[in-house]
């Protein structure tokens, strides 16, 4: 994994990565050295242990110069089925160790485990993936072997795989496939990306990776010589919304990579009321929601997700908008009258107005905002003031009797 000194960098590049919740050289750029060493990082039989870990220490692997479609990477992994004396020996390649303690392919002494003594052997970690991506190319001789990629997220033990993939009780969540070949042909590569959810029906908690490579899903399966190529391993994790409701209810038309909604919400006072709630795709992600109003009428409202490792970011918007109350246009410096034909008797001024509202009234007179609650009462024969000071700005009605007339308050 890391041989001399000159390789404490990558070490430096295993732990920063590893706490940025992505795996380190998940593209295999960076060796020990040859073609044949071990990618930084990354273990196969040259380091292995056991019983037959001598007669195991043949590599099944290189390094390849290229990379999958669209990569801005150097090089590549490739592992490949060696035979041994008549018997298959899988390419394999592992964050952890492998352990060859049996000439049998398929003895449950023959695993990969993570070894937490040894900092070349285990991969810290303690995010939670939603997802993992990872571009494969593969080579069988027959069209029915897998290879398998497999990333299982484990508590604070030296899992061993595949002996203890069935003990919950020991892993957090797993991210496993089984590859088809992608190629008939050993000489020609055809890449696809593959994405893999991770379940987690484990009960442990999250301290360590174990991502195991392999040529046949099988052990001893397939044939000498198939081969799998991997590069650009990646963690995805989700900053998606699952839902967006206003006051509870979904909003109509919603999708997750859809970012932009409009809405009518009622009158003013509904306006400023509305709950707005974005419930995230994992529960592990973080919403903030904002809101800022253009006018009265007019607010648009911000959510933005952020996924568990600071770095995926999805924004969406959804602009409320009120319908106004039909109230007679403000004539300002003029009182108006609304009643039934007969001589004014009510009416307002200054309007619109800022700090106090003059009346004109013979009777009781109550301030309503447009929500309809009463925000003051005055008995009035002749003229009176009111005083808004204390009401934010906004369209309001004053009633007298029958009679009513929408004020402004600048």
């Amino acid at each position: 994994m890391k041989k001399t000194l000159l390789l404490l960098a990558a070490t430096l590049v295993c732990a920063v990565a590893a706490a940025q919740y992505q795996l380190p050289n998940a593209g295999f750029e960076q060796w020990d050295g040859g073609n044949t060493s071990e990618p930084a990082c990354w273990n196969t039989f040259s380091s292995s242990d056991g019983s037959f870990a001598v007669l195991a220490s043949s590599n099944h692997h290189y390094r390849r110069g290229g990379g999958r479609p669209g990569s801005d990477g150097s090089c590549y992994l490739t592992i490949y089925t060696l035979s041994i004396f008549g018997i298959n020996a899988n390419g394999n390649m592992t964050t952890g160790r492998i352990h060859a303690g049996a000439m049998q392919a398929a003895s449950s002494e023959n695993y990969n485990y993570t070894q937490r003594a040894d900092a070349d052997h285990c991969q810290p970690f303690t995010g939670t993936p939603d997802s993992m991506y990872v571009w494969v190319s593969y080579y069988a001789a027959s069209a029915s072997s897998q290879a398998q990629v497999s990333a299982i997220l484990h508590g604070d033990n030296d899992f061993k795989a595949p002996n203890q993939e069935g003990d919950a009780s020991l892993y957090c969540g797993k991210a496993q496939v089984a590859v088809s070949r992608t190629t008939a042909s050993a000489t020609s590569m055809q890449w696809q990306q593959l994405k893999v959810p991770f379940v987690y029906d484990g009960t442990a908690s999250a301290n360590y990776m174990l991502v195991n490579l392999t040529t046949n899903i099988t052990p001893g399966g397939g044939d000498a010589n198939d081969s799998l190529s991997v590069d650009d391993i990646e963690f995805v994790y989700s900053s998606w919304l699952d839902s967006l409701l206003v006051n509870g209810q979904a909003v109509e038309g919603f999708s997750k990579s859809v970012f932009a909604y409009s809405m009518a919400i009622g009158d003013t006072t509904a306006l400023h009321a509305a709950v707005v709630t974005g419930i995230p795709e994992v529960s592990d992600a973080t919403v903030d929601i904002a809101r800022a109003y253009t006018n009265d009428s007019t607010a648009t409202v911000t959510i933005t997700v952020t996924a568990e490792d600071g770095v995926a970011v999805h924004t969406y918007t959804i602009t409320l908008n009120a319908t106004m109350p039909s109230v007679p246009e403000p004539n300002p410096n003029v009182g108006i009258e609304v009643d039934d034909g007969a001589e004014p008797v009510f009416a307002v001024y200054p309007n619109p107005a800022v700090d106090k509202v003059s009346v004109t009234a013979d009777g009781t007179v109550t301030l309503h905002d447009l929500g309809g609650r009463t925000l003051a009462t005055q008995t009035v024969y002749g003229t009176a003031s009111f005083d808004l000071t204390g009401l934010p700005a906004g369209t309001y009605v004053l009633r007298c009797g029958n009679r009513a007339q929408s004020i402004v308050k600048r």
